[in-house]
Parts: structure tokens; C-alpha cells; sequence
């Protein structure tokens, strides 16, 4: 009786933990350096098993627009490449677009909800099933919710290059002198990503000098050195319903085997008392 609670339990819990927000992001870019009064991109959205729910703002958007309307598209300079090297830039385009994606998060997690939801049903035929495997899946699932999902999540937001995933607008080919810092920060109420970066948009620099420039950083007073533009970002993932669910499984596996041991007890218990019962009677 014990076990078909638990399996009912711990259906209902994978199914609120798969149904239910995963993860509530808040993210902020913005413009800290070359643009007035520092235009912010902000994404607030939240995570589940199917979708994400976006909400965009953008703060002080008249000069950044401006930015965008006046830069100028950077030349990719033509290069000669060998077989070899073309293939190889080949495997390396196939690499990228088959890398590790939310939706591959997902995936991951639905094996791990089913894996649990299976484990209890065998648990239920076998009633002398050790605890093992059950508690083993639980902490994958853990796993998938701490590593897995942000994972996912941060490969397709795609926190990376000079505005941080941010904007599409430029690309990191179109920055001279480009610095970039990235920070982690875990804490228990979820985790933050943080990006800074430094670097002369050669959008912004007339097109015959840009190899002055990629070669020698102009400084400040000198001709395009207003092209240096600075891009200061964070990406918050809290965790919501989703881990808090999952997390209550374990409670049932607390549980469960503090049951099996009181029944245990119980069983040894008969097994003594009917010899001391024998004992008293042929005395």
C-alpha cells in the first residue's frame, strides 16, 4: 500500500515539475560606453517544458536605433581558402549548428521524468527494490535542472560576442581591440551570467581606415575614437516550480523507507515473539 502511494506521489510530482516554469529569467544589455544616456535592451521571460514566454524593453531606444541606423555594414575580407581549409570550416559550420540547445534540454528532461515515473512502477512489482536507482534518477534530475536547462538555455540565448546575445546587429568580426570579461555567480536561489565588453565598432569607422585602425587603437581626442563602444550585460536564471517539485520526491523516498523499515521491525518482532510464546508454554 505503501509503495502505490509513493508511485502515485511521484507522478503527480514529475507531472507538476514538467508542466510547471522551469526557470524565470531576467537579462539587461546595456550600452555603457559611445552611446548618450546608455541605452538598455531588457528580456524578462520564463522557461518550461514546451515554450518561453518573452517580454522586451528597451530603454532610452531613440540613440541606440541611431547607432544601428548609422553604422555601416563591415566588409568580411576575402581570403583565399584551400580544400583542407574549407573543409574544415565545413565541419566546423555542422559543428555549431548542431550544438547543444534548449530544446536538447528539454529532451534530456523528459527521459529523466519518464525514467523516474518507469523506476516506480518496477518498484511496485518488486517490493524488495532497493532505493538506489530511484534516489540515482532524482539526482539527474537535479542535475538537469542546475546544469542541463541553464545550459540550454544560455547556448540559445546565445550570451556570447560583443552585445552579449543581445542585439544581432553587429557581429564580433565587426569590433577592433575588442576585451571581453564574463563572470558566474551560483547561489541558491538560482544563477547569474554576467558580460562585459570593450571595442572600436569598425561599422562607425569610414571604410579606408579601417586597417588603421585594426592596427593601432585610436586614443581618446583622435580621429574614431568615438567608435569605441562599450556593452555591459546579465542574465539572472531563478529557479522556479520546476526544482521545487522535483525536490519534493525525495521527501516521498524519505518516507517510503522509513515505512519499509517500521515494517521490517514488525516482522522480525513476529518472527521472535512466537518462539518465546513456545518457550513459556512448555515451562
Amino acid at each position: 500500500m505503501a509503495r502505490l502511494l509513493a508511485l502515485f506521489g511521484v507522478i503527480v510530482l514529475v507531472s507538476l515539475s514538467g508542466t510547471s516554469d522551469w526557470f524565470a529569467i531576467n537579462a539587461e544589455g546595456k550600452y555603457v560606453e559611445g552611446l548618450p544616456r546608455e541605452p538598455a535592451i531588457i528580456i524578462n521571460y520564463t522557461v518550461n517544458n514546451t515554450e518561453e514566454e518573452v517580454d522586451l524593453e528597451f530603454k532610452n531606444y531613440t540613440p541606440l536605433r541611431t547607432y544601428w541606423r548609422n553604422r555601416e555594414p563591415v566588409p568580411v575580407p576575402m581570403i583565399n581558402y584551400t580544400a583542407e581549409e574549407l573543409e574544415l570550416l565545413a565541419a566546423e559550420e555542422e559543428i555549431e549548428e548542431e550544438s547543444f540547445s534548449l530544446q536538447d534540454s528539454r529532451e534530456i528532461m523528459s527521459y529523466i521524468f519518464g525514467a523516474m515515473i518507469l523506476i516506480q512502477v518496477f518498484s511496485l512489482l518488486i517490493p524488495n527494490m532497493k532505493l538506489y536507482l530511484p534516489i540515482f534518477i532524482w539526482f539527474l534530475g537535479i542535475i538537469g535542472f542546475v546544469i542541463i536547462v541553464p545550459f540550454g538555455i544560455i547556448s540559445s540565448f546565445g550570451f556570447d560576442g560583443p552585445t552579449g546575445g543581445f542585439s544581432d546587429e553587429t557581429e564580433e568580426t565587426d569590433f577592433a581591440h575588442m576585451s571581453v570579461e564574463t563572470g558566474f555567480d551560483l547561489e541558491l536561489s538560482g544563477m547569474k551570467f554576467t558580460i562585459e565588453t570593450l571595442g572600436f565598432d569598425l561599422g562607425l569607422v569610414p571604410l579606408d581606415e579601417h586597417e588603421s585602425v585594426k592596427q593601432t587603437p585610436p586614443q581618446e581626442g583622435e580621429d574614431n575614437f568615438d567608435s569605441l563602444i562599450g556593452f555591459n550585460a546579465f542574465l539572472e536564471l531563478e529557479f522556479s516550480d520546476g526544482l521545487k517539485y522535483w525536490s519534493y520526491i525525495l521527501v516521498i523516498f524519505i518516507l517510503l523507507k522509513i515505512i519499509d523499515r517500521i515494517y521490517s521491525d514488525k516482522s522480525i518482532e513476529g518472527k521472535i515473539n512466537p518462539q518465546s510464546k513456545i518457550i513459556d508454554s512448555e515451562e
